[in-house]
């Protein structure tokens, strides 16, 4: 049944008057009888009976109309969904993220979902490692991961993030040591290189730089832990910068030199034709332009 039938019956019937609904469809009066009696042959039923003033439903039109109305109204809202899924304003949305953007992506998301409504959006705390690897195998479809991304993968840089030592907060030191084996005295709290590999191959970076090597000892298979020992006083510990937002009873003392610095950016699968991917990228871009432009006014 052809929908552009329903709708010259349901514009009849509102109108109740061949000509009037012609006009409103912009086709000539005789096409549009055609398409009424195409529709009645296709029903087994007349719809309308005629008459000098007009057009009236016969019992059968009358009983159809609800139904024409149904199929119509499904028909729109099925087109809607369509078109908005092919704009990138209908959909789902897997992002993955890491520690150093607990800070600022869950309100960027949060900005995001006021925008676009209709998109399902899920986070997931991965390491850099793990958003890659579900990066390219499609399971994941933007990640927030240590630059720079993998081949098969376009980013843009996000935020720069140092690495910082995070103690206990009635630990005696204000500033690191000159000599950094009295950080051992406490020991180290570490994060299992395998749930953050890029983590720990920065701090490997930074302590071979240094000619430091920590005494660790706990290993971790969460950040969450992490943070509780250190604040418990039970050791310090490596970890982003940024952390400290995250951290209670505890500071983060500032590293410099080389393997300190690393920068942190939104990648996505090249390949992968997604028009909520294309939506969600240009949302970011656009939001951090406005931010820069907002900086610039206030300066």
């Amino acid at each position: 049944m052809e929908l552009k039938l329903l709708r010259a019956f349901l514009t009849i019937a509102e109108l109740r008057h061949f000509g009037q609904a012609a006009d409103l469809l912009c086709v000539s009066q005789p096409a549009l009888s055609k398409q009424i009696a195409a529709l009645e042959a296709s029903l087994g039923a007349r719809l309308f009976e005629r008459g000098r003033h007009g057009a009236e439903l016969t019992t059968f039109g009358a009983g159809f109309l609800p139904d024409a109305e149904a199929l119509i109204r499904d028909a729109d809202d099925i087109l809607t969904r369509a078109r908005e899924a092919s704009s990138g304003t209908r959909g789902f949305l897997r992002v993955g993220l890491g520690l150093s953007t607990l800070t600022e992506v869950p309100q960027l998301v949060a900005d995001f979902r006021k925008r676009y409504p209709n998109i399902g959006v899920t986070l997931n705390d991965l390491s850099s490692a793990e958003q890659t690897r579900r990066l390219l195998s499609g399971k994941l479809e933007v990640g927030f991961l240590r630059l720079p991304a993998e081949a098969g993968l376009s980013s843009f840089p996000m935020l720069d993030e140092a690495l910082g030592l995070a103690i206990p907060q009635h630990a005696r030191w204000k500033r690191i040591p000159s000599n950094l084996d009295e950080l051992n005295e406490a020991g180290f709290i570490a994060l299992a290189r395998g749930r953050g590999p890029g983590l720990a191959a920065q701090i490997d970076r930074w302590c071979a730089a240094h000619g430091f090597v920590p005494n660790v000892i706990q290993h971790t298979d969460d950040i969450q832990t992490v943070l509780a020992g250190v604040a418990a006083g039970v050791g310090a510990a490596f970890l982003p910068s940024r952390v400290q937002y995250l951290l209670r009873d505890a500071r983060v003392l500032s590293l410099r030199g080389p393997g300190a610095r690393w920068r942190v950016g939104l990648a996505w699968q090249t390949a992968r034709d997604d028009a909520v991917v294309k939506c969600f990228v240009a949302f970011v871009q656009a939001t951090r332009k406005n931010k820069r432009l907002a900086g610039a006014k206030r300066s």
